[in-house]
């Protein structure tokens, strides 16, 4: 079988040897990478022909530390014609950092440091270009970001930039989850914001770093009505703004100048002591999530959170 050319598709991927798959939404990475593999290779061939290279830890998986086996196991051809060998790849740290600035000199007192990984990348980068075109193996990278980690694949890095250039890349990512929600809070989709906490609480099994996430965007969204209502009044009562902010209410001009007049609109629909009442909830949740272990009752904090929710969202009576 010669190799693919240009017409040949694996799928419903365009033939290559490179293949990045990344992405937030778990399902559709997982499913894509399965798709991609079982396109390549049949189930007789997978056994012989399929290496995935996965951290074997807690430690991340690195260029540095896999470039052997990589080339190991796709550095020659099979014996048997048009037999093809793929390995994938996951999760490797380097697609998640950003390639350091170029082109400045260090100063000449401070002796430039080597970026760790940055001897692998060129050996790679070198082994890509002029090794893996001689063979018909394929290298597949798939990539689960994290939102609530703050793990997204970095477009600057030097791996996402070599496989944009010798391969096919895809990406399936879905809004943050902190900005859909705010979004329909402000956007008074009662349902729907909390269907979508519901899922959050989920993705994350409850762990600290979700938990934390949460509050901080519930938190966050209504200091921010807060500061909105207290402008608002300001105005009214022709007190300027500016001296509004200095009295300790600035985080409205840090957001762009839309979503501070959504936010106004929204905040509108309040009365001050309603959203008094909201930020003294904010703090009854704070206590609820984060017990000190003193306390001889704690409610569900994820049932007090809809609670709160529903109030933020849902129209006030006035």
């Amino acid at each position: 079988m010669p190799p693919p050319n240009a017409t040949q598709r694996y799928g419903k991927f365009p033939a290559s040897q490179v293949y990045l798959i990344y992405g937030n939404n778990e399902a559709e990475v997982n499913n894509l990478r399965f798709e991609l593999v079982s396109s390549i290779l049949t189930p007789e061939e997978r056994d012989a022909g399929l290496t995935e290279i996965r951290s074997a830890g807690n430690a991340p998986l690195t260029l540095r530390g896999t470039l052997s086996e990589i080339i190991g196991e796709l550095g020659t051809s099979s014996f048997i014609a048009g037999a093809k060998r793929v390995v994938v790849v996951y999760d490797l740290k380097d697609f998640y950092e950003a390639r350091a600035a170029r082109g400045k000199k260090p100063a000449k007192a401070a002796a430039p440091k080597k970026e760790a990984g940055g001897d692998a990348f060129a050996s790679f980068e070198n082994w890509m270009k002029s090794v893996l075109p001689t063979t018909e193996n394929i290298i597949v990278f798939a990539c689960q970001e994290n939102d609530e980690k703050q793990r997204v694949v970095s477009e600057q890095s030097e791996l996402y930039q070599l496989c944009q250039q010798m391969g096919h890349v895809v990406v399936k990512r879905e809004k943050a989850l902190n900005f859909e929600f705010e979004d329909l809070v402000l956007g008074r989709n009662v349902n729907g914001a909390v269907a979508l906490l519901r899922t959050w609480i989920r993705r994350g099994w409850g762990d600290s770093l979700t938990r934390g996430r949460i509050f901080s965007t519930v938190a966050s969204l209504v200091e921010l009505v807060f500061e909105a209502k207290c402008v608002a009044e300001a105005r009214a009562n022709n007190v300027p703004v500016t001296q509004v902010a200095v009295q300790g209410f600035p985080s409205l001009g840090r957001i762009p100048e839309w979503k501070a007049k959504k936010l106004t609109a929204f905040a509108g629909a309040f009365r001050m002591e309603q959203v008094i009442a909201l930020l003294e909830q904010v703090n009854r949740l704070q206590a609820i999530m984060y017990p000190t272990g003193e306390e001889d009752y704690v409610p569900n904090w994820e049932e007090y959170l809809e609670s709160l929710t529903l109030q933020l969202a849902a129209p006030p009576a006035r």
